[in-house]
C-alpha cells in the first residue's frame, strides 16, 4: 500500500474510532435513557478545546493565537483534563436544561444551549481565538516514540482503538443489568418510574454526564490526531448526524450504532467526495445531507427499528442459590416437584 493510501486509511480509521464514541455516548443518553441531547456537539467540542490549551503552553501576549488555561500537561493528564472538563459542563447545562421531564422541552434548551455556544466562542476571541480555532496542537508521544509519520498514524489508530474498547465497556457496563433496566424505565415513561422510587432527576444526570465526559475524550482524541480545532468544525447540525447513525442502525444497540456510524460517516459522507466536480461549488455538501435525510426518513417509515434492532430482554426465571450449583425457581409456575416453595 502507497504512502498515500496508508495516510488515507489511517485517517479513516481514527475518524471511525472517535465518531463511534461519540455515537455510543449518544445512544447510552438517548437510546438507553431517553435523553434528547440536540446539544451533544458542544460536549465533544469542550474536550477538543481544552485538551489543545492543556498542551499548547501559555498564551503569549501578542501571539498568533490567544486563549485561556494554558498549560503543558503530560499526556494523558489532556485527555483526563477534557474527560473532567466535560463532565463539569454536563453538571453545568444539565442542571436547567435536565429539570423538567419533558424530553421535547430537554431537547428544545439543549439545542439552544449549543447555538449559543457556537457563537460566544465565535465571538469571543479572547477564550479560543475566535472563529480562527487553535492550531499546532502538539501530538501525544510523537517525540517520545521516535517514529515515521506513518508509523505513528497507525500508532494512533490503535490508541484510538484502545479508546473505543474502554468506551464499550464502560457503557455496557452502565446499560445491563439492574441500573440498565432502571435506565429503559426512565426512557419509556419516567412519571411511572418516579412513581415506582426511581429519583428521576438524579438517574438522568448521571447520563448525561457520563455521556459528557465520554464526547469530550472522544473530541480530545480527534484534536490531537488533527492538530488543529475551530468553531466551523462544531456547528449544532453535528449532533443530528449522530442521532441519524442511530436511528439507521438501531437504537440501544451498541452494534446498531457502529453500523450506522460506519454507513453515514464512512459510506454517505465520505463516499459523497469522490462525485465528479460539477455545478456549483457546494454541491458535494449538499448531496451529503440530502442522502442522509432521504436514508433516515426511508428508515423511520420502512424500519423504524434500525438495521441491528434493539435486543428483547427478558428477566431470568432462575437464580442460583449462595452456596452449591443447584438452581431454585422462584415463584414464576409451578412444577411437580415436592420442594417447591408453597
Amino acid at each position: 500500500m502507497s504512502v498515500a493510501w496508508q495516510f488515507y486509511a489511517i485517517t479513516l480509521l481514527v475518524y471511525f474510532g472517535v465518531n463511534l464514541m461519540a455515537g455510543w455516548a449518544i445512544n447510552f443518553q438517548y437510546g438507553v435513557a431517553g435523553i434528547l441531547n440536540f446539544g451533544f456537539i458542544i460536549f465533544q467540542s469542550i474536550g477538543a478545546y481544552v485538551a489543545s490549551v492543556t498542551t499548547l503552553g501559555a498564551s503569549q501576549p501578542g501571539g498568533y493565537q490567544q486563549y485561556i488555561l494554558g498549560a503543558t500537561l503530560p499526556w494523558p493528564l489532556s485527555i483526563v483534563a477534557a474527560g473532567i472538563a466535560g463532565g463539569l459542563l454536563a453538571i453545568v447545562v444539565g442542571s436547567f436544561a435536565l429539570r423538567p421531564i419533558g424530553r421535547a422541552f430537554q431537547g428544545i434548551v439543549l439545542l439552544i444551549v449549543a447555538v449559543i455556544a457556537s457563537d460566544l466562542v465565535s465571538t469571543e476571541f479572547g477564550w479560543f481565538d475566535g472563529t480562527n480555532g487553535l492550531a499546532a496542537i502538539p501530538k501525544p508521544l510523537q517525540g517520545a516514540l521516535g517514529l515515521g509519520l506513518v508509523s505513528y498514524g497507525w500508532f494512533y489508530v490503535g490508541l484510538t482503538a484502545v479508546f473505543c474498547v474502554v468506551t464499550y465497556f464502560v457503557i455496557r457496563r452502565c446499560s445491563t443489568g439492574p441500573y440498565g433496566r432502571k435506565l429503559r424505565a426512565l426512557r419509556e415513561n419516567a412519571r411511572s418510574a418516579s412513581a415506582l422510587g426511581v429519583n428521576v432527576r438524579k438517574e438522568t444526570m448521571v447520563v448525561f454526564v457520563v455521556g459528557g465526559v465520554i464526547a469530550a475524550i472522544s473530541g480530545a482524541v480527534l484534536v490531537q490526531f488533527l492538530g488543529a480545532w475551530a468553531p466551523s468544525t462544531w456547528m449544532p447540525s453535528e449532533t443530528f448526524l449522530y442521532i441519524a447513525a442511530i436511528v439507521v442502525g438501531g437504537v440501544d444497540n451498541m452494534a446498531g450504532v457502529a453500523l450506522g456510524v460506519a454507513i453515514l460517516y464512512t459510506g454517505i459522507l465520505e463516499g459523497v467526495q469522490y462525485f465528479p466536480s460539477i455545478g456549483v461549488g457546494n454541491l458535494v455538501g449538499a448531496v451529503q445531507w440530502m442522502a442522509i435525510g432521504i436514508l433516515v426518513a426511508l428508515f423511520l417509515w420502512f424500519r423504524p427499528q434500525g438495521m441491528v434492532p434493539q435486543r428483547r430482554r427478558r428477566l431470568s426465571t432462575r437464580v442460583r442459590t449462595v452456596r452449591g450449583s443447584r438452581a431454585n425457581v422462584v415463584g414464576v409456575r409451578e412444577r411437580d416437584d415436592k420442594n417447591v416453595l408453597t
